[in-house]
């Protein structure tokens, strides 16, 4: 009986550590490519190694990361036919969550949406890709959850991890300028009138403009330059450049 709160500290922090790496791939903190040890993220986040192996065997389960024979890990690097692939599958599942938000979806959760709605043109305004990336997720899965189907939010999650690596590429400081910020504050404004209206055709009309939109800009950036041609880049993890992660460090090991 004794051993069980240390048993539960423990299993807590696994989780901690499996949420926060989760939670920064999804935030494109990571990039395309990009080789992350144990030891190096343990670092970042003040753990042990354990929790840190845990979480990336995992992440590797669910295919967020792939497995390399040195026992390190990569994020895997989407080719742009996986690209146009996963937007149409993106189409399909994140507007039926939509369609479902907009018969579901309460007043308190419409202003919840209407504030990230504002904050998201204040971030593309002012061309901040992280804030951009991390609002964007917000204010979706704000709605997904809306739905109430909860195992369809977790589909849809995964997802966003699989593809947001590649996906943030269009939010770095070279490539943002070209962002067609008009367009999607005009898509999210049609998506919440939609959602206000109880309009599901309207909402998932919306969000698959919105989706196709961005996949636009990405693909045009992908053939420009030349990503499939180009090799997987072998940049190591920097714990520096995981703000997320960063933030939360303190909050795992106390």
């Amino acid at each position: 009986m004794a051993a069980r709160p240390s048993s539960n500290r423990q299993e807590t922090r696994r989780e901690q550590v499996y949420r926060e790496v989760r939670r920064a791939l999804m935030g494109g903190s990571f990039e395309p490519g990009q080789k992350i040890t144990v030891a190096s993220l343990a670092s970042a986040l003040g753990v042990s190694a354990m929790p840190v192996r845990e979480a990336l065997r995992r992440l590797a389960a669910e295919r967020a990361l792939e497995m390399q024979p040195n026992r390190s890990v990569r994020v895997p690097r989407l080719s742009r036919t996986d690209i146009l692939k996963l937007r149409e599958v993106r189409e399909l599942i994140e507007g039926y969550a939509v369609f479902e938000a907009a018969h579901q979806i309460i007043s308190t959760e419409l202003g919840e949406v209407t504030q990230l709605m504002i904050a998201l043109m204040a971030a593309r305004a002012r061309q901040d890709g992280r804030q951009l990336a991390r609002l964007n997720e917000e204010f979706h899965f704000t709605i997904y959850r809306a739905a109430r189907v909860p195992v369809l939010t977790d589909i849809i999650a995964t997802l966003w991890l699989h593809s947001a690596p590649t996906l943030s590429i269009a939010f770095r400081p070279e490539f943002l300028p070209r962002y067609p910020s008009e367009i999607q504050n005009h898509n999210n404004r049609a998506l919440i009138n939609a959602l206000k209206r109880g309009d599901g055709d309207g909402a998932a009309a919306a969000l698959r403009a919105e989706i196709a939109e961005g996949s636009r800009i990405l693909d045009a950036i992908l053939r420009e330059i030349d990503w499939d041609s180009n090799p997987p880049t072998d940049k190591a993890f920097a714990s520096n450049e995981l703000e997320i992660i960063a933030n939360t460090a303190l909050a795992i090991t106390s």
